[in-house]
């Protein structure tokens, strides 16, 4: 299971290419000028042909119309221009795509890599909450995890040792964070969950520059931090440990933010 980010804006690439498909890109466009000024050429050569002698046909209206597809024609061209410039940049992004090789990083979305036996996960509550719970889903939609949420709003991160809720290990792969926050009044406290990951991977299909977190795959745009390598170290001596684990017949654990964190996120 992966996923891919849809927040980011449209990048310049999918534009191009929503274009070209649509038909609307500066060559078909620059296709399509040539035709329409083929047929007005014509029409006009006909008009005059058989127009009366006696009342001549607006000389000055047939001047506009070729002064209209003059500008259009310059438009295109100007177009055919950012589009060039546009494939350059793309092209500079996939190459610098390459030095997130071996990088850790923090992403936003909605599943996080399960590495070497480790995760590591943050969610954001948009309001405090009166109650709030963590689960992780496997790819079978199977509920394997369940941490007790902090109420604050805010971040908060999650230290995930790849046990389920018996103990038992889980393979690594990719897991669905599922987060379910619960206002005062009853109404659902907007969550936003970003997950961290080393990168394995770098892919460019022409639309979109995709980073692979072992089997989670997002949007380039999607990342929001580059971090040291032992930021999924499960055994480092300092911040971020996130959770304190229960028994294993209790099933759950918390998810708590020891304010180290450097990033923006």
């Amino acid at each position: 299971m992966s996923d891919v980010s849809s927040t980011s804006a449209l990048t310049g690439t999918e534009a191009l290419s929503d274009a070209v498909s649509k038909g609307k890109d500066s060559s078909s466009s620059a296709l399509q000028l040539s035709e329409d000024l083929n047929s007005f050429l014509y029409l006009l050569t006909t008009q005059l042909k058989y127009q009366d002698p006696l009342s001549p046909m607006d000389s000055s209206e047939f001047t506009n119309q070729l002064v209209q597809y003059a500008e259009v024609e310059q438009t295109i061209q100007t177009n055919s221009y950012l589009e060039t410039i546009i494939l350059q940049n793309n092209m500079g992004m996939s190459s610098q795509a390459v030095s997130y090789m071996d990088q850790v990083v923090q992403a936003q979305t909605s599943y996080v890599p399960l590495q070497d036996g480790f995760a590591k996960f943050a969610y954001i509550t948009d309001a405090d909450a009166t109650s709030c719970t963590v689960a992780v889903q496997d790819s079978d939609g199977n509920f394997v995890k369940t941490f007790t949420g902090e109420l604050p709003a805010g971040r908060h991160v999650v230290d995930w040792d790849g046990t389920d809720n018996d103990g038992q290990k889980l393979p690594d792969g990719a897991y669905k964070i599922v987060v379910t926050a619960t206002a005062a009044d009853g109404s659902d406290v907007g969550v936003t969950t970003t997950a961290y990951g080393k990168v394995t991977g770098v892919a460019y299909d022409g639309d979109l520059i995709a980073l692979g977190m072992g089997d989670v795959v997002v949007n380039m745009n999607s990342v929001l931090a580059i971090h040291g390598q032992n930021e999924l170290n499960p055994d480092k001596s300092e911040g971020g440990s996130g959770n304190d684990e229960t028994p294993p017949d209790t099933g759950t654990d918390t998810g708590t933010d020891t304010g180290t964190e450097s990033e923006a996120a």
